[in-house]
């Protein structure tokens, strides 16, 4: 066989896994399904064709388009120690160019190794039941159940052959830029994902009950599949909107039956901070610390100091980190001029504005506006 790229599609390696697990009783970590499969010489070393999933296809139809997805094998037998926490735990390397959401089929009968990532994985069970772990605990997922895991809490989910799985990923950054609207609202769930983006890193993770047959919530699936599956200019926004209906409509579907693993810590100043996070989300373009402090009533330098202990932040670089995810949005999927973003996002000099952006992203706003379009004509 070449020496070159090598490839398999989704159904070649979980024909494989299921197969050596039904002989042996045996579930190998990724990397080693790779390199037996390269052994016995049923990888390929031309990439196999895309398929064009559509909307029009049945349901078997649809479903044999998403395992006949290619695989890069060569990428992951080339990883370092071989494992999928080693070659898919941060952002950069887990997501196809270009992408800030990604959707795929979840392989059975392969080895879980418990891992910490640094984004957000959403699991959907379509079929069947599993157990996912949290260190020492384990969570039984049913049919219908969505379970949201956020940055850097430790979890393994071993599947078999009937538990029917899509994982879908979501970069930090990209959720709350994009779903700041949850984080702006009352209640457990805006103290999760608080909590998971501002908050410390512990053991976390929310699970929304819907019906095990909800029409709605699949639709979403298969439109945010589409778009996982599609390479143009447009593939990354349109990824995006399915993935908030996906989340919306399993909301409603719940009738708000979610659960929450670990809720944020009580006490008066975590819980204030939570307030006060909501109020930067919600004014980010005018709020100054003053105000803040006159707002909920503290002293500047305690208030400042609070934050910091809680979001392991600065006032300054909480509201520009704010500012400059709202900036790469506009920047990625809009045609504004670079001095409307700088007012959009709350500077009144586009010198001050490029300062901040090149000291937070190594480059200009036109540097990284100009890099977002090369890579979307490749």
């Amino acid at each position: 066989m070449s020496k070159g790229t090598l490839y398999a599609t989704l159904q070649m390696i979980e024909t494989f896994v299921v197969d050596r697990y039904r002989a042996t009783g045996e579930r190998l970590r990724i990397h080693e399904v790779m390199e037996k499969m390269k052994e016995q010489g049923l990888l390929l070393s031309v990439a196999p064709p895309r398929p064009v999933l559509d909307w029009n296809m049945s349901k078997d139809e649809f479903n044999q388009a998403v395992m006949n997805l290619p695989v890069n094998v060569s990428r992951i037998l080339e990883s370092e120690g071989g494992g999928y926490s080693e070659l898919f735990r941060e952002e950069q390397s887990a997501f196809p160019s270009g992408q800030d959401v990604f959707c795929r089929k979840a392989l059975p009968c392969v080895a879980a190794e418990p891992r910490a990532l640094s984004y957000f994985e959403i699991y959907f069970v379509r079929e069947g039941q599993c157990e996912m772990t949290f260190g020492s605990d384990m969570v039984r997922l049913r049919e219908g159940d969505v379970c949201i895991v956020p940055p850097n809490a430790v979890h393994a989910l071993p599947l078999d052959e009937s538990s029917h799985v899509m994982i879908a990923t979501v970069r930090a950054s990209t959720f709350d830029a994009q779903f700041g609207d949850l984080l702006t609202k009352s209640g457990v769930m805006s103290g999760f994902f608080r909590e998971s983006l501002y908050g410390k890193p512990v053991p976390n993770f929310l699970l929304i009950h819907t019906a095990p047959r909800s029409d709605l919530v699949r639709f979403h699936l298969r439109g945010l599949l589409i778009q996982s599956s599609t390479r143009d200019k447009h593939t990354n926004s349109c990824a995006i909107c399915w993935m908030k209906l996906f989340l919306s409509e399993a909301l409603r579907a719940s009738r708000d039956e979610v659960e929450i693993y670990r809720s944020p810590a009580g006490g008066s100043p975590r819980a204030d901070c939570g307030e006060i996070l909501q109020y930067i989300q919600q004014n980010y373009r005018t709020v100054r610390l003053s105000i803040l402090a006159r707002e909920f009533h503290y002293n500047e330098t305690y208030l400042s100091r609070m934050l910091q202990n809680y979001a392991h932040k600065s006032f300054t670089e909480i509201v520009r980190d704010i500012r400059m995810k709202r900036a790469e949005e506009y920047l990625n999927n809009s045609a504004l001029r670079i001095h409307e973003i700088s007012s959009l996002v709350g500077y009144s000099s586009v010198d001050h504005f490029s300062r901040a952006f090149k000291s937070t992203h190594g480059m200009s706003p036109q540097a990284f506006r100009r890099r977002t379009l090369q890579k979307e004509d490749k």
